[in-house]
């Protein structure tokens, strides 16, 4: 069973990649005929930088009271 909506976002950060990383991530996917687990993807969007934004991410409210919660 898929999920379309994990195969969309999978995309989307496979297409925000740097050239030189898309090319890496192609070659892996080449030498690798087996599935792949979401540990892998995980470390190679990482790997790649996609998550480089969260950093600077403001920080974020609790649904119940709207007040700041603490990232870190």
């Amino acid at each position: 069973m898929t999920n379309p909506q994990l195969a969309e976002n999978l995309l989307a950060v496979i297409r925000s990649l740097p050239a030189a990383d898309r090319q890496w991530l192609l070659l892996q996917l080449e030498q690798d005929n087996g599935d792949m687990s979401s540990n892998t993807l995980a470390q190679m969007a990482m790997a790649g930088g996609a998550f480089d934004d969260l950093a600077a991410e403001p920080d974020l409210y609790s649904f119940s009271d709207e007040e700041a919660v603490s990232a870190g």
